[in-house]
């Protein structure tokens, strides 16, 4: 097993007997080859036996969580890697292993915590460095991923998967050739690699390097016939390309395996719009069905929407995860909160509750088209993310849709005096329909504007371009959306 001879050493272990008969020992060899092979239900039900003929010592406790975790049983996997810290204080792999099912729990303060203990413990701890790269991401600390990931790749210059992650780092922090580089040295070591193929397409169509995205799309998909996202990347880039009848082929073929996917929803709609079939764009873009306003009511607590408006004004306008033009987002003179979500909800918390209210009294009213794939497969229990966008004068959100969310929204907090009052005069509205200016072709599709109303939460589904127009004036426009996450599954 050290040796990587993963083979070799399950016909050895093969060879000693019936499990039930096995001593404890080899009890945790089994495990843990179950692990590398990545057997979880086996490795679970081994180190479950060790357990019973041994005890709960470290090592068990680590290898049982590790199955759990991957077995998607997290909470589980939290005990046991929790009693694992309690029973050793000292070991880093406890607390790298704590660190990351945290992080999967979206626990993200309580994980860093546990992964920066563990690398206290020991600077080159390999899995920790990962963990702590990943969590990084994720929050947008481009630049300090890059600089664990460069590390761990230093210590591990033949691991394809963490070559894969320093390429999304580089890729976040805006230095495209190097990302490209990365993602080609980890396929080089492992031409398999579905998400470096995928990643590398983007970075490339980044470049505007486009017929080699494509190529790149192209070679995930073949490698991941049954994977959608593959084709999602390449019908949008087809679609770049001008090759609409081959972008909605590969949209279509995406919605077969995923209906209603957001990336592939929209790349249906802008192809069908660009080969002129707008009846067809129309009905599946619902505007005047699937975009809803509803008042948000009042929470339990407050006396009115104002003074709960203000609490949410003042809890994102301290939130410490408030900034400027974050990268990878569509905001533009403005700035951008992290998941809101995460650690001290404050008032956060009654919005989260109405806004889940509003979701399912959304599902009982909405009425899409007839025979619309919306909405497909809704996910339940509702899980949300959501951040606060703070614009300043001219500040504005460029066309963009949630791929990973199946309902989207957006609840106002507080508008400038300057908002648009309607006909020619649209500043500061949010507008439904118009795709990014690389998408389009000469005819102007079909929008619907709405002017925002404070208190009032807007509901749209995923897969629609949106947009919000520049405002003048000496003020500011507070906004928090949230996205209904799509089936963990999908």
């Amino acid at each position: 097993m050290r040796d990587g001879e993963t083979r070799l050493a399950r016909q050895r272990l093969d060879s000693l007997g019936a499990a039930d008969s096995l001593d404890v020992s080899i009890l945790d060899l089994q495990a843990e080859l179950c692990l590398l092979e990545r057997q979880a239900g086996d490795a679970l039900r081994a180190a479950e036996r060790a357990i019973r003929q041994g005890r709960e010592d470290l090592g068990r406790l680590i290898r049982r969580g590790r199955a759990l975790n991957n077995l998607g049983r997290l909470d589980e996997a939290e005990r046991d890697f929790s009693a694992a810290v309690g029973l050793d204080q000292q070991s880093a792999d406890a607390h790298a292993s704590l660190g990351h099912v945290l992080r999967r729990l979206r626990r993200n303060e309580d994980a860093e915590r546990s992964l920066r203990r563990a690398l206290a413990l020991t600077p080159d701890h390999l899995p920790g460095l990962r963990s702590l790269g990943m969590l990084c991401i994720a929050d947008g600390r481009s630049t300090e991923a890059v600089r664990l990931f460069h590390k761990a790749v230093e210590l591990a210059p033949a691991d394809a998967d963490l070559l894969g992650h320093l390429g999304v780092a580089l890729h976040n922090s805006g230095e495209l050739s190097q990302a490209a580089d990365a993602y080609t040295k980890a396929l080089e070591l492992d031409a398999r690699q579905v998400q470096s193929w995928l990643n590398l397409g983007i970075t490339l169509q980044d470049l505007d390097r486009l017929d080699e995205a494509i190529n790149a799309y192209e070679q995930a998909s073949r490698l991941a016939p049954s994977r959608p996202a593959p084709l999602h990347r390449l019908a949008e880039a087809l679609l770049t390309a001008g090759r609409c009848e081959e972008a909605l082929q590969a949209a279509e073929t995406a919605m077969a395996q995923d209906p209603c996917h957001p990336s592939a929803m929209s790349t249906r709609i802008i192809a069908a719009q660009r080969l002129g079939n707008d009846a067809e764009a129309q009905r599946l873009l619902g505007l005047d069905s699937l975009v809803i306003e509803q008042p948000l009511p009042t929470p339990d607590g407050y006396p009115g929407q104002e003074e709960f408006r203000k609490a949410l004004v003042d809890h994102v306008m301290t939130h410490p995860t408030l900034t400027y033009e974050p990268g990878g987002h569509a905001t533009r003179r403005g700035r951008h909160t992290r998941d809101l979500l995460q650690g001290d909800k404050g008032p956060i918390e009654l919005l989260e509750t109405g806004i889940i209210h509003l979701v399912n009294r959304y599902l009982e009213t909405v009425s899409p088209p007839p025979d619309h794939p919306f909405p497909g497969n809704v996910p339940k229990p509702h899980r949300l993310a959501m951040w606060a966008v703070v614009m300043d004068t001219e500040g504005h959100q460029l066309p963009h849709i949630h791929p990973a969310a199946w309902l989207s929204g957006v609840y106002y907090v507080e508008l400038p005096k300057t908002l648009g009052t309607g006909g020619d005069d649209v500043a500061g509205w949010i507008e439904f329909g118009l795709p990014p200016d690389e998408l389009q072709d000469s005819k102007t599709p079909p929008v619907r504007l709405f002017r925002p109303v404070e208190g009032a939460v807007y509901l749209f589904p995923s897969f629609l371009y949106h947009r919000t127009i520049p405002f003048g004036g000496d003020a500011r426009r507070i906004s928090i959306a949230f996205d209904v996450l799509r089936q963990p599954t999908a």
